[in-house]
């Protein structure tokens, strides 16, 4: 590639043509021995996304749309000698991600300024703005590479047309050896999903979830995947029609120290999944590496060659913040088979964890309506997939996306969960007591019956509310006079988009919506969270059984058990929390922004590549949970009880008692205490001057006590 920038003549700003068609992007790409990767590091974007251009599934936008035509326009030009004459874009590419250069097109400065990728002073400049060349950063406190000569260039007249030879991008050297995956059709499970590793005089030992150690003759990774990999470890699909789920490795403080491994995480420009961290270098060795998602607490490794999907093993290392620091929230003073214990038990009630609780509850909805799945590189059929499963990638419409994604519009939906509080009355501040109590799964509760479609959304004028049609809805819903003992119905006033579910609870409530607008997704719908509701409720009820809590308890055996609680198993109580946050948490994740590095630091960034990365669905279920608890609080006040306080899913009343049945057995109240989703559970008592004090602070009681109390 030494001279593929040796001329000036595809710099000459002139009228901006278009980019070129999908496949000969791909073809200049090819011609030039480029890996995607290099070719998404030069234009700033993630090779999901540069790909995704390849293909045709999406089209250049904006900066990076000028930033790819200019690129290629300089790769057309070096294969053909004549020049298109793309303008000069904002930003230009970052040419040494590209392999070797005889040119410096990159310029320096006097001054140092943070790395826009690091943040780590450089004098370097790439388009204008400060960043170290190529595609990786130093490591914090090595020492900087020394800044680029800068040479003159000098416009030349465009070249006859001649034959260039098609350059090479610089490679690695391959592999010592190649560490093959084996075929999932031979592989077996005998030894569990899983395994948590310590390190004692005479090596690494394996606990397995079942109790049983076994030694792991092993001192570096390589050696430590050839041997995960020769083990029966590993998960068999949930479903027939799934891929089965691969092997994961808890890394304890001394196994990473017997693997030469760093205890401590990496920084943040290590993370890369092409960074010179030595966990990288040793997957190197036999031609393996990280996903996209690169180092972390949570990793997940694959050949390089291979699949992610379906040819991975999970490490979890605790030393770096998984299990203990992170929302599993484990207790630190579990020992390994402890650890092997509980995180086995989770495998087998909910799915093998590859992540925090919230990203496994989204994996396990798609585990339980998989998908077809082709072999990424042998286009081998591997799962045959179910009829009801998301398999279309689509972007969300502008009121639905989240803030930072590239479709966001101004008007962003109005369906968030009850934040509200008030002054008691004279009445009730005469009360002693206030009680709160929490709805068990807030979000979780009914979410079975939100109805779902896999079409993208579309735009349509003046519709006629239909309650079976998934979508969002610009309506005004503030026709009614709210109850000011209440909070209201609906958070917003005037014109404000909603979805389904908020406007179907404003026909039970006698008003006729008259929508303005509407982005609808018509067409075959299902309750596609309905198994995966099954599942995990299942999961739980299992764990509190295991705790001594009965399925259907009276009122006062109840009570007594969760005042016991406390003391119960710490391991099953652990698990318990990690189950709720896994049904909790996983309609989070369904909206949550790229983490991986090549998207960390834009501004605006695209959807994901996963079909069930749905903001939509995350806020139909929200808006089903504020319907359901102002439901159930406008009920309860028939009875002249009404709330003091609600955030999300905790209530406040003032009581003459300490005891929560005051308000739950009254003839209309709809709150049961128990311990199904939906249902209610004790949280906390305090006395009425405490909350006339949370008043004064102008603070919201019931979120105080939500932050400060425990689940359970």
């Amino acid at each position: 590639m030494d001279a593929l920038f040796d001329s000036d003549e595809v710099f000459i700003a002139k009228p901006r043509p278009s980019i070129p068609v999908p496949a000969e992007r791909a073809r200049l790409r090819a011609a030039f021995e480029l890996n995607a990767w290099q070719v998404a590091d030069a234009c700033g974007i993630t090779e999901e996304t540069l790909l995704a251009w390849e293909q045709g599934t999406s089209s250049p936008l904006g900066d990076e749309a000028a930033t790819y035509g200019y690129l290629l326009d300089t790769l057309q030009a070096r294969l053909t000698g004549k020049a298109q004459q793309w303008p000069v874009p904002t930003l230009l590419p970052d040419w040494a991600a590209l392999g070797r250069l005889k040119l410096e097109l990159p310029s320096s400065a006097d001054g140092e300024e943070p790395c826009r990728r690091c943040h780590e002073p450089t004098t370097q400049r790439v388009g204008g703005r400060p960043q170290h060349l190529g595609t990786r950063c130093p490591a914090p406190g090595s020492q900087r590479p020394p800044a680029p000569v800068v040479s003159a260039v000098v416009p030349q007249q465009p070249a006859p047309a001649a034959p260039f030879s098609a350059p090479h991008a610089a490679q690695q050297g391959p592999p010592a050896r190649y560490l093959r995956y084996p075929a999932a059709r031979g592989r077996h499970y005998s030894d569990g999903p899983l395994a948590v590793l310590e390190a004692d005089g005479t090596g690494l030992l394996a606990h397995l979830a079942d109790g049983r150690v076994r030694l792991c003759p092993v001192r570096d990774l390589p050696g430590l995947l050839e041997w995960t990999l020769r083990a029966p470890l590993g998960a068999a699909p949930i479903r027939a029609e799934g891929l089965p789920s691969g092997p994961l490795l808890v890394l304890t403080p001394t196994a990473l120290t017997r693997l030469g491994l760093p205890t401590a995480a990496p920084a943040q420009a290590q993370r890369h999944p092409r960074s010179d961290h030595v966990l990288l270098h040793q997957l190197r060795t036999v031609g393996w590496q990280s996903d996209d998602q690169g180092l972390g607490p949570w990793m997940r490794l694959h050949p390089s060659a291979g699949d992610p999907a379906c040819e991975s093993v999970h490490l979890a290392v605790t030393a770096w913040g998984a299990l203990h620091h992170d929302a599993w929230q484990l207790p630190d003073d579990l020992s390994p088979a402890q650890l092997a214990l509980v995180m086995g038990q989770y495998a087998h009630l909910v799915r093998t964890p590859t992540g925090e609780p919230g990203a496994c509850g989204h994996r396990l909805m798609s585990d339980l309506r998989p998908p077809e799945h082709r072999h990424a590189v042998t286009r081998a059929l591997l799962a045959r997939g179910v009829p009801s499963a998301l398999t279309a990638r689509t972007d969300p419409a502008p009121c639905d996306a989240p803030t930072g994604h590239r479709s966001a519009g101004e008007d962003t939906l109005a369906d968030i969960d009850i934040d509200w509080w008030r002054l008691p009355t004279p009445e009730e501040a005469s009360y002693p007591h206030v009680v709160c109590f929490a709805v068990n799964l807030h979000h979780f509760a009914d979410s079975n019956n939100i109805r779902v479609s896999d079409v993208p959304a579309r735009h349509v004028y003046h519709p006629d509310f239909d309650p079976k049609i998934p979508g969002s809805w610009l309506v005004d819903l503030s026709g009614t006079d709210p109850n000011p003992h209440l909070p209201p119905a609906f958070a917003s006033s005037g014109l404000a988009w909603h979805t389904t579910p908020a406007l179907a609870y404003a026909t039970m409530r006698g008003i006729r919506p008259q929508p303005v607008q509407a982005w609808l997704r018509p067409g075959k719908t299902n309750p596609y969270f309905d198994p995966w509701y099954k599942h995990v409720r299942l999961a739980r009820l299992a764990v509190l059984e295991r705790l001594g809590l009965t399925k259907d308890p009276d009122t006062p055996g109840l009570l007594a058990a969760l005042r016991d609680l406390p003391r119960a198993d710490c391991g099953q109580r652990a698990l318990l929390n990690v189950i709720d946050a896994t049904a909790q948490d996983a309609f989070t994740a369904m909206a949550q922004p790229p983490t991986h590095p090549d998207q960390a630091l834009l501004t605006t960034w695209p959807t994901p590549d996963d079909p069930t990365w749905r903001p939509d669905l995350r806020a139909a279920v929200t808006a089903n949970a504020r319907a359901n608890v102002h439901r159930k609080l406008s009920r309860t006040a028939r009875d002249g009880h009404f709330p003091l306080a609600v955030a999300d899913g905790h209530l406040l009343y003032a009581t003459r008692s300490p005891d929560l049945t005051e308000i739950t057995e009254a003839p209309n109240c709809d709150f049961r205490i128990g311990l199904s989703p939906g249902q209610i559970r004790p949280v906390a008592v305090r006395p009425m001057h405490w909350y006339q004090a949370q008043c004064t602070d102008n603070a919201n009681a019931a979120r105080a006590l939500k932050n400060s109390c425990a689940a359970w």
